[in-house]
């Protein structure tokens, strides 16, 4: 825009040159009349370069473009033929400049939207108005004050009037669209009427000085032309473009101003002219006077339409505000209307009804004085911040008098209106809430009270603790966890109604112990919260007071219970959130109750670390299969008559990218209480039949045995899953042994008797692991669905040294023997031991001293050598 700009300056500076000298020369100015022709080129090449990229398609300044170019036409017209008299002159040159003009009038009228020209008779009134002002002046500078139409030949006549017509329909386009044109684009308007008018009475003085001679009238007129032609490029340049809203109705009070006036000042010019040929002697044609008169008339009827036009807007506006008081009133929201000072201006007569009286709420009252004194400074901050570009308010909560005394709970959706010309205020649209407010709150003492020790439950605590939380100050406060043991003897012994009365007793003794401003909450079935304040030595010993009432006999109607207690405690300093807190103080509990019954301890940073350990392997655990983490090894079962490899157990290993080795005695209970225990047996499952499948053997294949789960048993998928794994990787059924634990084959529930029957029928084994931990009894091997029996390290850990260890060896392997099951010996670690198990009749062994576990490769190794022979050189060979 800005080389465009320099360029129209660049292209006027020489035209208003070259119109000085063709001034200063006698006759014709032929050089001013190639300056305007290369003026209006350039005009043109502006208009249509600026013009693309205000309006789509060719309309507005596209057309514009055009219409300088046709003057141009006319010039080279009139120099080619050159004809001898100055009508023809004339007429030549105005054949091709009234279609330029006409190009002119469309364009002005294309330059806004076509609603923006509807409006019924009013527009019409004001273009005739308009053009009939216009065509006075102009035909007046045409022809003179004199105008003699009758002598002018038919085509002079014919022509001259199509010019006089066209140019005043510019002029009267320019107008119109002054005062329809948005308030944003009316300098552009502005600009354009400008040039119109500058154009019109140039080319109307140019005419005349050809038609009469006086070359002097005709060089005013190029410099009329010559400035008509730079606004004309400058308007242009200036136009900001249509806005989005340029298809409305303009509504800005200075667009209707220049509208009303406009009509009156175009009358207004057309009487000074016919007055001015009055004074100058000259007689009052009747062409002058009937367009005048038409004037007077056309600008009464302007008025007339403009006053019927308001009576309409009028009548409208008072049935819309009728029509919107109406629907205000019979709203069940309050409206609430405030100024700038937060003073009432207006109030609804709803909410008179809700506050008994329209009295309660006086127009110019101070809101901030209405208000209950609690929500004056949150009212004030929320409605003057919103004020003050912040975010509005969500739901302001208010409370207003009643006539009867109480306070009404008001609900108000806040619309900040200040900014707003029309409206300058803030409106308030009211809910009376308060049957809502009584009913919650009734709801949030039952949902925050316990309702067997009338004490505030985990929820209020919790609530309480938020609230202590955001205090700020030096206070020391402690968060005191207690959970009661012995409840459960209560519960077997006596039943609940006598749980419920020492539920209630301990919590009267709590409560008894404690200061007035300490706060004691039962968070659960035995567990009591209490938050106190006092430095921590103080702490400590109320701990040690709490655990010394609770440890006093409870008396009931069921006899005297004993119980005691574990306490954990915790500052609320030491964490953020509520959340954080309770978990701190849960982890102080689990040490207090692993230390012992009647402790009390305090977290510290190392509690939380070894639970952050736990939850950062709960989390990483699923997926750790597919991402490469997990692995298998094998760890090679050795027959004591072969003494060679005839079996192998597959052990999980974890490798964590930042915590390193994981042991599976961490993240296999980890497994089972995160849910992801199946999918992991099942990829140890497969990954390891894959593996065993192609392992070299002489004779008879190597066994694989895998442990399985509790869980895993308990989801009843395990007959499936292994189902699957064979089919899939072709595994022979006897070659597989599931090692499963004596706890796991008793649990109730006949679905671990059926599948591990169906295990069996389907050729897979089925081994008793870790036999000899826990409540291992004989007397269950004849009721196992089982085949192979392992015995437990620590059951084999004195065979060799203590005759009665040795005895117990002897007699569980000839029992099961007899029941016709392999024994495997786990953890073997000295040759005594083996030679110890060899003597008893064990017929398979396991443990460091025989192989460590390997991978599957080294694992390979071991079974070429020596066809699978695996012995230690310390013990005999037989």
């Amino acid at each position: 825009m800005d080389k465009l700009r320099w360029w129209l300056l660049g292209s006027a500076v020489p035209v208003g040159a070259a119109c000085a000298v063709s001034a200063s020369t006698p006759g014709p100015g032929y050089v001013g009349d190639l300056a305007l022709a290369a003026l209006g080129i350039a005009t043109a090449a502006v208009l249509w370069t600026a013009g693309r990229s205000k309006q789509s398609g060719w309309r507005g300044w596209r057309l514009f473009a055009l219409a300088p170019l046709t003057p141009v036409v006319g010039l080279v017209a009139v120099t080619v033929a050159a004809p001898e008299s100055p009508l023809e002159q004339v007429a030549l040159r105005w054949l091709p400049t009234v279609p330029g003009y006409v190009l002119v009038v469309v364009a002005t009228l294309t330059l806004v939207a076509p609603s923006r020209l509807r409006g019924g008779a009013r527009p019409a009134v004001e273009l005739a108005l308009f053009l009939t002002a216009c065509v006075l002046v102009v035909q007046v500078l045409v022809l003179g004050p004199d105008p003699g139409w009758s002598d002018l030949a038919p085509t002079g006549a014919v022509v001259l009037g199509a010019a006089v017509l066209v140019t005043s329909a510019s002029m009267a386009a320019a107008l119109l669209l002054l005062g329809v044109i948005e308030s944003r684009r009316q300098p552009m308007a502005l600009v354009l009427l400008a040039a119109t008018a500058l154009l019109a009475p140039g080319r109307a003085l140019g005419t005349a000085a050809t038609l009469s001679g006086e070359h002097a009238v005709g060089d005013v007129g190029r410099f009329l032309i010559g400035g008509g032609l730079v606004l004309l490029g400058a308007a242009v340049l200036v136009d900001p473009g249509p806005c989005p809203e340029s298809g409305r109705r303009p509504r800005s009070g200075r667009s209707t101003q220049l509208r009303q006036v406009l009509p009156y000042l175009a009358m207004t010019v057309a009487c000074f002219g016919a007055a001015a040929v009055s004074l100058t002697g000259h007689r009052i044609s009747p062409v002058i006077a009937v367009g005048g008169s038409l004037c007077a008339v056309l600008a009464v009827l302007h008025r007339w339409l403009t006053a019927r036009d308001e009576q309409r807007l009028g009548a409208r506006l008072r049935h819309s505000e009728a029509y919107f008081r109406s629907l205000v009133a019979a709203s069940s929201d309050a409206v609430l209307i405030l100024d700038g000072d937060l003073r009432v201006t207006w109030s609804s007569p709803t909410l008179g009804t809700t506050l008994g009286g329209s009295a309660a709420v006086p127009a110019g009252a101070d809101l901030l004085e209405l208000v209950h004194p609690e929500d004056a400074v949150p009212v004030a901050r929320a409605l003057r911040s919103a004020a003050a570009d912040a975010p509005p308010p969500g739901v302001l909560r208010l409370r207003l008098r009643h006539a009867d005394g109480t306070w009404r709970h008001l609900e108000a959706s806040t619309s900040d209106l200040r900014s707003d010309a029309v409206v300058g205020a803030v409106v308030l649209y009211c809910r009376d809430t308060t049957e809502r407010v009584a009913r919650e709150r009734a709801l949030e003492q039952v949902a925050f009270t316990d309702p067997v020790t009338g004490l505030p439950n985990r929820a209020g605590f919790e609530s309480r603790l938020e609230g202590a939380l955001a205090e700020t100050g030096t206070t020391c406060r402690s968060l005191l966890l207690i959970e009661l043991e012995g409840l459960d003897e209560v519960r077997e012994d006596a039943g609940r109604d006598v749980v419920t009365a020492v539920l209630v007793e301990v919590g009267r003794r709590l409560r008894t112990t404690v200061r007035g401003c300490d706060a004691v909450s039962r968070v659960g079935g035995g567990a009591f919260a209490l938050l106190a304040e006092g430095a921590p030595h103080a702490v400590d010993l109320l701990a040690d007071r709490c655990l010394s009432v609770i440890e006093q006999p409870v008396d009931t109607v069921a006899g005297v219970f004993d119980l005691s207690a574990g306490i954990g405690v915790v500052d609320l300093a030491a964490a953020g959130s509520v959340a954080e807190l309770m978990t701190r103080a849960e982890l102080a509990l689990r040490a207090a109750v692993a230390a012992g019954t009647g402790s009390a301890v305090r977290y510290r940073p190392a509690l939380g670390s070894a639970a952050e350990r736990r939850a950062r392997l709960r989390d990483d655990l699923p997926g750790a299969w597919d991402r490469g983490e997990l692995s298998v090894l094998f760890q090679p079962i050795v027959s004591l008559g072969e003494q060679r490899v005839t079996g192998v157990e597959a052990l999980l290993r974890w490798q964590h990218p930042e915590l390193g080795e994981v042991p599976p005695t961490e993240f296999v209970p980890i497994a089972e209480r995160a849910g992801v225990i199946g999918e992991l047996q099942r990829w140890a499952l497969e990954t390891a039949a894959a593996a065993v499948l192609p392992l070299p053997h002489s004779g008879t294949p190597v066994r694989l045995g895998v442990n399985i789960s509790a869980s895993h048993v308990a989801a009843r998928t395990l007959v499936r899953d292994v189902a699957a794994v064979l089919q899939s990787t072709g595994l022979a059924p006897e070659r597989l042994v599931l090692e499963v634990t004596e706890a796991t084959l008793m649990s109730e529930g006949e679905h671990v008797a059926v599948d591990m029957e169906a295990l069996r029928l389907m050729g897979v084994h089925v081994a008793l692991d870790d036999f000899g931990t826990g409540r291992s009894s004989l007397a269950h091997l004849t009721r196992l669905s089982i085949d192979v029996l392992k015995l437990d390290h620590a059951f084999v850990l004195r065979v060799d040294r203590d005759p009665k260890a040795r005895a117990l060896c002897e007699s569980v392997v000839a029992i099961a023997a007899a029941l016709g099951l392999d024994v495997v010996a786990e953890g073997v670690e000295t040759p005594a031991q083996l030679g110890a198990l060899r003597a008893a009749g064990c017929g398979f062994a396991q443990g460091f001293l025989l192989a460590r576990p390997m991978r599957a490769q080294d694992l390979v190794d071991v079974l070429d050598v020596g066809a699978g022979q695996l012995w230690p050189g310390l013990v005999g060979s037989r």
